[in-house]
């Protein structure tokens, strides 16, 4: 849980800027995709160092390879004051986020505020220099750029950098945030179905399955089972194999974590839809 009531730095903004869910000119096809850490991809643990304490949201893995998959460059918008408070090092932070990539795929750049609210720096969120930085560092401009996070201060740092943001409530998101946010999303799931919605409706013939995948999405969470545990003890190739299969159960599933043993882990990192993966050497 956030210690949002605790310290003031950890806080998820109160204050909502006039103009932070204006709408920017004509729609254009997003390049990129910008993700806060903590609430967003992965729950928030305060001042995070321990990389075993790293968990997903339910099903970011599956919509994170949604997005890989349709073409769009990753990125992590984090604000880290831990960092600052020297309540972990950066060697700390570098293996969380190892850990996260593990468990959620490759990120195609990570822009992490090491600061506190008193430095008053141009990166921390709501300032706009993360999103001006990650628009840089994957070769766009922030107007094709959609943020997604939890809080107020990462629409309002969307949105005073002339990025799109879609908001993913959690228990700690105000009420005013999220009256204040240019778009809603219920998970981060139901956000990237919204964002190859959007794709689709401005290139179809690119991401004409997007509009099947989003009522898909739309119904993520009804009758869906909670964690299954998928087991493939084999070889890379029968690992392999295993995908479709996988698949179809992560479309079910709020959370899929595969078994396997040492000779499959290689191959086991590379299925979409698996949200975990435990390594066990079996005696067979």
């Amino acid at each position: 849980m956030r210690q949002d009531q605790v310290e003031p730095d950890q806080r998820r903004s109160a204050r909502v800027f006039a103009g932070a869910g204006a709408a920017g000119p004509g729609p254009v096809l997003f390049d990129a995709v910008l993700l806060d850490r903590d609430g967003t991809l992965i729950e928030d643990v305060p001042y995070n160092g321990d990389p075993e304490k790293v968990r997903p949201v339910p099903g970011a893995r599956a919509a994170l390879d949604r997005l890989r998959a349709a073409g769009l460059r990753l990125a992590v918008v984090t604000n880290q004051s831990g960092l600052a408070r020297g309540l972990f090092t950066g060697t700390q932070m570098e293996a969380v986020h190892a850990r996260v990539e593990r468990l959620l795929g490759p990120f195609d750049a990570w822009l992490v505020c090491p600061h506190d609210d008193g430095d008053a720096c141009g990166c921390r969120k709501p300032a706009p220099g993360l999103v001006h930085a990650a628009a840089r560092e994957l070769g766009t401009v922030p107007a094709r750029c959609v943020l997604v996070g939890d809080i107020g201060r990462d629409m309002i740092a969307a949105s005073a950098a002339g990025a799109s943001g879609i908001l993913v409530p959690t228990p700690v998101t105000r009420p005013q945030e999220v009256a204040a946010a240019p778009q809603v999303a219920a998970d981060l799931p139901a956000a990237v179905a919204e964002i190859l919605r959007r794709q689709a409706a401005l290139d179809p013939a690119t991401y004409r399955q997007a509009d099947t995948d989003t009522d898909t999405a739309r119904g993520a969470g009804r009758g869906r089972t909670g964690t299954v545990l998928v087991v493939r003890a084999d070889s890379a190739g029968d690992v392999l194999v295993t995908g479709p299969a996988i698949r179809a159960v992560a479309a079910h599933a709020e959370r899929v974590v595969l078994l396997c043993g040492p000779r499959g882990r290689a191959a086991a990192e590379l299925l979409p839809g698996v949200d975990e993966i435990v390594e066990h050497r079996l005696p067979w």
